[in-house]
């Protein structure tokens, strides 16, 4: 619980802080210019019949391989993130037995992927199974990261070897001969993406699954790797990907094939204040919490001398404006990918973890926590994973991009907290209110040109742009769309994402709420 003496200090600390955010004259916004680049083809935005027949066949495989629906722990689930009594760590520690027993529960072919239940991607079948293996596995390898290879107890009880798993994953999915083989990667392929998430896992877990196998082991692992260093990507965060596999390739064989320039790249997207445009053309959204500074968190964490300066001052100053955004009830979600919610404490515990003064530890587990606690608590954990929605699944809030795992980059603020959340404090320091649950505030933040608004007596933060996406807009225009009839039994029959895009910036909102109205 919240004690007096730390409210009255905290307030005392927001009075000051606020006093610099009020409402100054301002120039006139103007956007920083970013030389853009054409947007490529994507072959599976542009499906051809080929792909369609590819498409349904991957779906007849999913049919056949996938193992029934996981539902056993979530109501235990849902509880324990409701009990006040159960400190955040014991309810994470929670967290990870509900989602390691269940990936055990759907993973095939040797762990290199899972069939997860849900709605599915653009994609395909395998390549959605395929993020059921590489979006998990950060989460188990930040476990035993600090626990090592002691076995983990699922909620049924029974013992699970994590170090096993990942290293039968691996092996498995980089093996040309095995049926689990992650593939050949080409252009602008959705396992670009996945191939960072998997090669944070491999460092995370290093010690005990990397240093313990053969040269030839090693050898295939990295030659799959290496396959994106000749992909292109899409001009946007997607650069951070390759960069992750090759810095873990670096540190892993002392090989540098980083390129720089994609990094260079990713530096002209800042625009100040630790916000980062998600393209020459992209949007200001939430990938600056679960995409921008997580990618870049662990590109310092697994090389401190590549950039240190520029990502932990740029990430200092997105936090200092970004914790006035949490509430213990919601946030104001505005851009895509709302089903990642659970990741938005992310950068938070990452700049208590780089001693930045910007926020106070027991401050960053608040809000961790309530994160966690609120959305859980409410359903946000079904059938092993997080769900497609917010609390429950919305078919609405799932982009053409999320397959049935998508979501479990909601766990990616986890992820952060089991890294580093013992020599940062987190677990221990005493609980500090948020900032609107010490007073108003109004302010400023004038690098993507918005207002933010927090009431003291509502506990609701509001963030509204000043100026519009589109002008082509009506009142049926900036509505969430639903799923039509055809689309839905295209998507079921097809195995392909047939939805509305549903992100509400582009269709001209400018105000968003932590009451979350426009989703319900």
């Amino acid at each position: 619980m919240i004690n007096d003496v730390q409210t009255t200090a905290a307030v005392t600390e927001l009075d000051v802080a606020t006093k610099s955010h009020h409402i100054a004259p301002q120039a006139l916004y103007t956007a920083k210019n970013i030389s853009a680049t054409e947007r490529p083809t994507i072959p599976y935005e542009h499906p051809t019949t080929a792909m369609y027949l590819k498409l349904f066949k991957q779906r007849l495989v999913r049919l056949k391989m996938k193992a029934s629906t996981y539902s056993i722990n979530d109501e235990a689930v849902a509880e324990c993130f409701a009990k006040a009594d159960v400190s955040i760590e014991s309810k994470c520690e929670y967290l990870v037995r509900y989602v390691a027993e269940a990936f055990e529960h759907y993973a095939v072919w040797d762990y290199s992927h899972a069939y997860y239940p849900g709605r599915p991607s653009q994609q395909s079948a395998r390549t959605d199974a395929m993020e059921g293996t590489s979006r998990v596995l950060p989460t188990l390898a930040a476990w035993v990261s600090q626990h090592g290879p002691q076995p983990l107890a699922g909620l049924n009880g029974k013992p699970l070897d994590i170090v096993a798993i990942l290293r039968r994953a691996f092996l498995a999915g980089t093996d040309p001969q095995h049926a689990g083989y992650w593939g050949q990667l080409h252009d602008y392929d959705q396992r670009i993406c996945e191939s960072a998430d998997l090669a944070l896992a491999l460092w995370l877990s290093r010690e005990y699954v990397w240093q313990q196998m053969t040269t030839q082991e090693q050898t295939q692992i990295i030659t799959w790797f290496k396959q994106v260093n000749h992909c292109q990507t899409v001009d946007n965060n997607w650069h951070l990907f390759p960069l992750t596999v090759q810095l873990v390739i670096k540190v892993l064989t002392g090989e540098d094939t980083v390129a720089y320039d994609k990094y260079e790249r990713v530096k002209q997207f800042h625009v100040g204040d630790g916000w980062f445009r998600d393209g020459a053309k992209g949007n200001y959204d939430y990938y600056n919490a679960w995409g921008f500074h997580y990618s870049l968190y662990w590109l310092d964490q697994i090389d401190s001398s590549f950039d240190g300066d520029f990502i932990r001052q740029t990430l200092a100053d997105f936090v200092s404006q970004y914790r006035y955004l949490f509430t213990a009830e919601g946030l104001p979600f505005f851009g895509r990918s709302a089903c990642y919610r659970l990741a938005a404490a992310a950068p938070l515990i990452m700049a208590v973890d780089q001693h930045s003064d910007v926020i106070a530890t027991g401050e960053a587990q608040r809000a961790f926590a309530t994160s966690l606690e609120y959305f859980i608590s409410h359903g946000a954990m079904q059938h092993g994973a997080p769900t497609q929605g917010l609390f429950g699944d919305d078919g609405r809030l799932v982009d053409n991009y999320s397959g049935p795992a998508s979501s479990f980059w909601s766990l990616r603020a986890l992820n952060i907290a089991l890294f580093c959340g013992d020599r940062c404090g987190l677990w221990q320091a005493p609980q500090q209110p948020l900032p609107v649950e010490q007073g108003d505030f109004n302010f400023a933040l004038p690098a993507i040109n918005a207002q933010v608004i927090g009431i003291f007596e509502t506990k609701e933060v509001v963030v509204i742009f000043k100026n519009d996406y589109t002008i082509d807009q009506n009142p049926l225009s900036r509505r969430l769309e639903s799923q039509s009839a055809r689309h839905y039994w295209l998507e079921n029959i097809l195995g392909r994402a047939e939805r509305p895009k549903n992100n509400l910036l582009r269709k001209g909102i400018t105000c968003y709420s932590s009451k979350m109205s426009h989703f319900f």
